[in-house]
C-alpha cells in the first residue's frame, strides 16, 4: 500500500525593518481591494444539488466538478483548464444523492468518490484515473438510511483515507477503509441524532484528526480521536442548541492551530477560537448569515476568510483581519435565491480561488464565478511589482 502524499502550501509576508548594516529585499504592499466576483455564464445542471466537491478527477491539471444531485444521478463536470466546463456524460448513482466527498480512496493516485444517500446505502465510485467513475458495489449502511453528508480522511492514522458520514435522526457512523477502498464499519456510533454538519481536523495538537460536530437540538461537540480511531466525547459544549449548523475548520487567528467557522440558520454565524489543545471558546457571535460555509483566502492576502451561501438571502464573503475577526461583504453574487451548496477551486489557473454555487431546481441551476479580487503585491526596490505566491 503506498501512502498518501501529503502537500502543505505555505504562503508568508515578511514585514518589518532589515538590521543594521543589511539592505532590504522587498518592501510589502497590501493592496486592499474589495473581493469581487463574475458570473461565468455556465449552468453546470439544475438538479436540486445538495453537495458539490471540486478536485482534477480527470488527471489534466485542472479542477473539475462533482455534482452531487438529489433529484437525478450524480453528474462530473470536466475543466478545460480555462474554468470552461462541460458534461462528462455520466450518470452515476441514482436519485436521493445528498452529500459528495472526493479523495484517493484505493491508493491508485486519482480521485474517488463516496456519495451519501438519503433512503438508500451509501456508495463508493472508483476514478479510471481519467474521470470516469464505477461503482466498486459496496453497499454501505443501511438501505433506509438517512445520510446528509461525508468527510474524508485518515482517523485511523493507517495512511489511507477513511470516511465519517453524517447522518439525519441517527448517529453519525465512521467507515475505515482497508487501503484499497473496500470500506469497512468501526462499530462507532458519534453525537445524537441531530447532527447537521461536521468537520476534521487535528484539534488538540497530538497528529490525528479529531472531529467538530454541528448540532440542531443540542450543542455542538467536539470529539477528540486517541490515535487509532477511538473518538471520545471531549465534554465540550459549544454554541446554541437550535438551528442548522455547518462548521468550517482552519486557522483563523493566526496562532498555528485550527479554529472553527459555525454558521447558524436561526441566530447567525460564529467564531470559535482553539486554545492548541483543543478546547474552544466564543470568539464572536451571532454575525450575518450562513446555510453552509467554506474557508479560503478569497482576498489573497495570507489568512482564511469565509464564504457562505443561504437560501433565501444571497451568498456572503465575511474578510478576516488576520485575527479572526470578520467583516462582511455582500450580498456579493445578488440575490442569488435557492442557493444550498458551495465549493472553491482556483478553476481558471490565475492564482485565486472561484466559486462553485449549487442551487435548488427552478433557480437558474448551479452556477461558477470567477473571482476578479486584485492579486496582494509585494513591491522591491527596482519598483518592479510581483504576485505573492
Amino acid at each position: 500500500m503506498r501512502p498518501i502524499p501529503i502537500i502543505f502550501v505555505i504562503m508568508v509576508v515578511v514585514v518589518g525593518s532589515p538590521g543594521e548594516g543589511q539592505t532590504p529585499d522587498l518592501e510589502s504592499t497590501r493592496k486592499s481591494e474589495p473581493t469581487s466576483f463574475t458570473d461565468s455564464g455556465q449552468n453546470l445542471g439544475d438538479s436540486r444539488t445538495f453537495a458539490l466537491a471540486a478536485g482534477d478527477v480527470d488527471g489534466n491539471g485542472s479542477v473539475d466538478l462533482f455534482v452531487s444531485n438529489y433529484q437525478g444521478p450524480s453528474k462530473v463536470w470536466t475543466n478545460d483548464g480555462h474554468g470552461v466546463f462541460t458534461d462528462s456524460g455520466q450518470s452515476i448513482g441514482t436519485y436521493s444523492s445528498h452529500g459528495v466527498a472526493l479523495g484517493d480512496l484505493d491508493n491508485d493516485g486519482d480521485l474517488d468518490a463516496f456519495l451519501v444517500f438519503n433512503g438508500n446505502t451509501d456508495r463508493v465510485f472508483l476514478n479510471d484515473g481519467s474521470g470516469r467513475y464505477t461503482d466498486s458495489g459496496q453497499r454501505l449502511g443501511q438501505a433506509n438510511g438517512h445520510g446528509l453528508s461525508v468527510t474524508l480522511g485518515d482517523l485511523d492514522s493507517d495512511g489511507d483515507l477513511d470516511a465519517l458520514v453524517n447522518r439525519i435522526d441517527q448517529s453519525n457512523r465512521i467507515w475505515f477503509n482497508d487501503g484499497d477502498g473496500r470500506l469497512s464499519a468501526s462499530g462507532q456510533n458519534l453525537g445524537g441524532a441531530e447532527s447537521r454538519g461536521m468537520a476534521v481536523a487535528d484539534l488538540d495538537s497530538d497528529h490525528d484528526l479529531d472531529i467538530y460536530l454541528a448540532n440542531s437540538g443540542m450543542v455542538d461537540q467536539v470529539w477528540l480521536n486517541d490515535g487509532r480511531g477511538s473518538f471520545h466525547n471531549s465534554g465540550q459544549a459549544l454554541g446554541t442548541t437550535d438551528g442548522w449548523g455547518s462548521p468550517a475548520l482552519g486557522d483563523l487567528d493566526g496562532d498555528g492551530d485550527a479554529d472553527v467557522f459555525v454558521t447558524n440558520s436561526t441566530h447567525g454565524n460564529s467564531v470559535w477560537l482553539n486554545d492548541g489543545g483543543g478546547s474552544f471558546s466564543p470568539f464572536v457571535r451571532y454575525f450575518g448569515q450562513g446555510l453552509h460555509v467554506a474557508l479560503g483566502d478569497l482576498e489573497n492576502d495570507g489568512d482564511l476568510d469565509a464564504f457562505t451561501v443561504t437560501q433565501l438571502s444571497g451568498s456572503f464573503v465575511f474578510v478576516n483581519d488576520g485575527n479572526g475577526i470578520f467583516n462582511t461583504v455582500g450580498p456579493l453574487l445578488g440575490s442569488e435565491e435557492g442557493s444550498i451548496s458551495l465549493a472553491l477551486g482556483d478553476v481558471d489557473r490565475d492564482r485565486d480561488l472561484d466559486v462553485f454555487i449549487g442551487k435548488i431546481e427552478g433557480f437558474g441551476g448551479n452556477r461558477l464565478y470567477l473571482c476578479t479580487t486584485p492579486r496582494v503585491t509585494v513591491r522591491n526596490p527596482s519598483g518592479r511589482v510581483r504576485p505573492l505566491p
